[in-house]
């Protein structure tokens, strides 16, 4: 699991409010399901992504979801190369080092910090 120590930036403009299903982390890539409620991307379903958690949450929470972000992460990045959402059991914040079986949603710029943007479209299946 990749955290996620802050965020830096985000326009309020780029936000969606949501439920959360589950509990949440602050950072972690989440996606609406088809109940209207906020879930990790993880190892159950990885192929889709409506943003980031602005905040740390529990099953009922309102929380919100920033679809664009500059974020402080706590695992070393490789700056510049792509950033993706994983298949992470319980979830993460989107990172270089999750590319297998999830999909980009942005970029690093130096090693601890990256840029997420929610893939336009948001999902693949």
């Amino acid at each position: 699991m990749v955290l996620c120590e802050g965020i830096e930036m985000y326009d309020p403009r780029d936000t969606i409010k949501a439920e959360a299903a589950e509990t949440i982390h602050l950072g972690d890539c989440v996606r609406i399901a088809s109940d209207g409620k906020a879930y990790v991307v993880d190892n159950g379903k990885s192929d889709v992504c409506h943003g980031v958690s602005l905040e740390a949450a529990v099953a009922g929470d309102k929380i919100t979801i920033l679809t664009r972000a500059r974020m402080y992460i706590t695992t070393s990045q490789t700056a510049g190369a792509r950033i993706y959402t994983g298949a992470v059991s319980g979830g993460s914040a989107p990172s270089t080092t999750l590319s297998g079986g999830g999909i980009v949603c942005g970029f690093a710029i130096s090693t601890h910090v990256v840029y997420f943007m929610a893939p336009t479209p948001a999902a693949n299946g």
